[in-house]
């Protein structure tokens, strides 16, 4: 039996998705330029908000607690323990103990996406669909997906600054849309630096 070009992309993408689960998201070189043992150098101090985890970048600016552009990449800078003072996060110099790709859901309801669409967005990910093939993804069984970010997590240490947790960062908000491109692909190396701008840098 002939397969369509859809379940052709499901199934390849779905192998994928095992080898990434086996490894605990953990990518190859080949899909993420960025690997444990490197660094991350923040420069400029980052304000994180009272009763919050996190602050967000985008564009080479900081934008505080409390919120981003979902249609841009951003990058946001997370720390473990809530505080009811606003904290600050000093220019240090972070080592990456580990990096984890996945998918983020945005929808309201926060539901989890489903075997096929994961497949189609790693599909998506790892070839840049050209229009066709996404023309025919929505045309064989009118999928719908949701909206989703696809994000990189760099975990980080510092003997100074050890409630320092993460710098997670993502691509646009997308459903899918070739359109989207490329400001919707997984930011690796070059465009999470173009992100954090003069604030920091991803160092080897």
């Amino acid at each position: 039996m002939k397969m369509s070009l859809t379940t052709k992309l499901i199934a390849a993408s779905v192998i994928v998705l095992g080898l990434l689960s086996a490894c605990d998201t953990t990518p190859p070189k080949y899909m993420m330029d960025i690997q444990a043992g490197e660094r991350f150098i923040l420069t400029q101090p980052l304000n994180i908000a009272a009763n919050s985890a996190r602050s967000y970048i985008q564009n080479g600016q900081i934008l505080g607690s409390a919120g981003f552009n979902q249609f841009r990449p951003h990058c946001r800078l997370e720390v473990r323990s809530l505080s009811e003072q606003a904290t600050i996060i000093q220019p240090d110099v972070f080592n990456i103990t580990q990096v984890k790709i996945g998918v983020e859901a945005i929808a309201g309801n926060k539901r989890p996406l489903t075997g096929q669409q994961l497949a189609l967005l790693a599909w998506s990910n790892m070839t840049m669909f050209s229009a066709t093939a996404h023309a025919a993804s929505d045309s064989d069984n009118d999928v719908s997906i949701e909206p989703t970010m696809d994000f990189v997590e760099l975990y980080l240490s510092s003997s100074k600054q050890p409630d320092v947790f993460r710098l997670t960062c993502a691509g646009s908000l997308s459903d899918g849309d070739a359109f989207d491109a490329p400001h919707s692909y997984r930011p690796e190396r070059q465009q999470i630096n173009r992100i954090l701008g003069d604030i920091g840098q991803i160092q080897h």
